[in-house]
């Protein structure tokens, strides 16, 4: 499949994965790659055994030594030469360097690679055509390679890569003809490792199957389409917040690798510090109150638009310190209630909003439509879904716990409803004892009166035994536990009484957590019921649990949910189309002011 983003290798790069070695596929498997080399390969004869000279070649997959780790010298691992003069298959291990398939042809253009070894024998196909079969190894076990680009002495690839697929079983001259040009999904049967190389921005690789054998890139360079519109590689924006936690903080994340894709430069301005800050994001931070000091940020930033998040009297102060870009207000979620919400709109945020900013942006969460359409009839209005980059937070591989795990995310308070949840899980528990519950929280938003009631409410319920509490986790673990939440037959338990957009919901879903939600606007975008997850009426602690106990024992229904789940999230939630209505949203309000 060709795709405008790839890497390059310039002869001294390499890509290394978490594994070097593919030690338990043996003697038949398929390595396919697309290739475009600039350099030719030295062309070795065919040979079973001793050590050719293998100087200046192209491994475009590199022969790994395949006695590494534990000596086993009867095990080679194999590499792929690709020059412009052809392609060349290699084994290596102790004292082992040959290659058992030499094809010399004319290589000047985008070309699909893909080696099968069967039973030990390779077998060369060039766009889908079987062209060259080689030699039988003569080592006992041969095994596919996890590091590209190359290795000294030996030689680096010179040219352009994409779309590395590693099977393990021979695949047919038909499969490969048939989906060469097709994007996998990652799940497909067989399918040990497949690595899209379309990120773009980061110095990792990402393996889109659930095996998770991410590579670190070395060297190589990222070919990037360049930006239709150029002034967008010198758009500067500024996103703000009270502080850096919770959804808010997560959606920052996410869209400052979107934004960044489209050639924006986002920086991010919390007025207090928050547990956030340890989820490191490469730009500029700022952590500030102080007038003078947010004035002086935004006079050097030089920033296209300033995107406020639900903080009315920085959305007047910004533009009373003189500030000519665009004033953007955001919110995400409003209140505990819709009531609070349309209060909130109508007697403290429509005229400062009026007033002092240029545009509204929401995601599309129904009581906020709603409510920002009742209110602001006249005032310019975005309204699109918030992203999620799938390639870095996904589902993990992990030893399976022995007894389902009932997981809750959020904060101490009366929104996120944590009573319901220690109601909930008690009543599962009594229907099964081996079940244990796992809360995430921010422990540093909560009121010492929350905390109280909270601890006095675990010793009612008689949870000790049952409860493990997990506070201010790095967002990068979390993908773990969801992950493992749901290879234990357990679930996510939302129990808020109204979400703005829900990411806690959405990570879940996408590491393969089933999640039981209450029937809440924000959540609704992810959600439909019995498909991609469960709803239960807010409040209906029986009705909970019935849910749950149906996540619990219908292994049928609850594998249907975990797919359905993530393929949703893929589909709906892309940052390139969150970047797309970024870049229109401004594009917009250009065409007003």
């Amino acid at each position: 499949m060709l795709r405008n983003v790839f890497l390059k290798f310039d002869g001294n790069d390499t890509i290394t994965t978490q594994e070097k070695l593919f030690k338990n596929t043996q003697n038949t498997f398929t390595i396919e790659c697309w290739a475009k080399p600039e350099s030719t390969r030295e062309v070795d004869k065919e040979s079973g055994k001793g050590i050719s000279r293998t100087l200046s070649q192209r491994f475009a997959i590199t022969p790994v030594f395949g006695a590494i780790g534990d000596g086993n010298s009867s095990r080679a691992g194999i590499g792929i030469s690709v020059g412009t003069n052809g392609v060349s298959v290699y084994e290596h291990t102790t004292n082992y360097l040959v290659a058992t398939l030499v094809f010399n042809t004319i290589i000047n253009d985008w070309t699909h690679i893909a080696v099968v070894y069967v039973n030990k024998q390779p077998n060369l196909y060039i766009n889908g055509k079987l062209v060259k079969t080689g030699l039988i190894s003569q080592k006992k076990i041969v095994v596919p390679s996890g590091v590209f680009g190359g290795v000294e002495p030996y030689g680096f690839y010179i040219g352009s890569l994409s779309e590395i697929r590693i099977w393990n079983t021979a695949r047919t001259g038909f499969q490969i003809q048939a989906n060469k040009n097709k994007e996998l999904n990652g799940n497909e049967d067989n399918l040990l490792g497949y690595w899209k190389m379309d990120e773009g921005v980061e110095a990792i690789i990402h393996d889109s199957t659930n095996n998770n054998n991410d590579g670190i890139i070395e060297g190589a360079q990222w070919n990037t389409p360049k930006i239709e519109n150029p002034s967008n590689q010198s758009m500067n924006v500024l996103f703000t917040f009270f502080v850096p936690s919770g959804g808010v903080e997560t959606l920052n994340r996410q869209r400052f690798y979107a934004l960044k894709r489209k050639g924006i430069k986002c920086d991010f301005l919390y007025l207090q510090p928050g547990t956030g800050l340890q989820n490191k994001i490469d730009t500029s931070i700022f952590i500030t109150n102080k007038d003078n000091e947010i004035k002086d940020i935004i006079e050097k930033g030089n920033y296209r638009a300033i995107i406020v998040g639900s903080d009315l009297m920085l959305l007047k102060n910004l533009k009373n310190f003189g500030y000519q870009g665009y004033l953007i207000y955001e919110i995400q979620g409003l209140g505990f209630n819709k009531e609070y919400a349309n209060d909130f709109l109508k007697n403290h945020a429509y005229p400062i909003v009026n007033d002092y900013c240029d545009a509204i942006l929401y995601p599309q969460t129904p009581h906020l439509i709603e409510a920002f359409e009742n209110y602001f009839p006249n005032k310019k209005k975005f309204c699109f879904h918030n992203c999620f980059n799938t390639k870095d937070f996904k589902y993990q591989v992990t030893p399976k716990k022995s007894t389902p795990i009932i997981g809750w995310v959020g904060r101490l308070e009366d929104n996120k409803n944590w009573r319901d949840f220690l109601s909930i899980g008690a009543k599962l528990i009594k229907e099964n004892s081996c079940i244990q519950l796992w809360m995430f929280e921010d422990n540093t938003l909560s009121t010492s009166s929350e905390r109280l009631a909270f601890e006095q409410k675990i010793r009612e319920l008689h949870l000790n035994n049952h409860l493990t509490i997990y506070a201010n986790q790095p967002h990068s673990k979390m993908a773990e536990y969801f992950s493992i939440i749901g290879d234990s037959g357990g679930f996510l338990c939302s129990t808020s009484k109204v979400e703005g957009f829900g990411y806690a919901v959405l990570e879940a879903m996408v590491c393969r957590c089933p999640v039981l939600s209450t029937d809440s606007d924000g959540v609704r975008s992810f959600i439909t019921h019995n498909v991609t997850g469960k709803f239960f009426e807010l409040g209906n602690i029986d009705q909970a649990v019935q849910e749950g106990k149906e996540l619990l024992s219908n292994i049928s229904l609850r594998e249907e949910i975990r797919r359905k789940s993530v393929e949703h999230i893929e589909s709906h939630f892309s940052p390139d189309e969150y970047g797309e209505n970024f870049l229109n949203m401004i594009s917009d309000l250009g065409n007003v002011k």
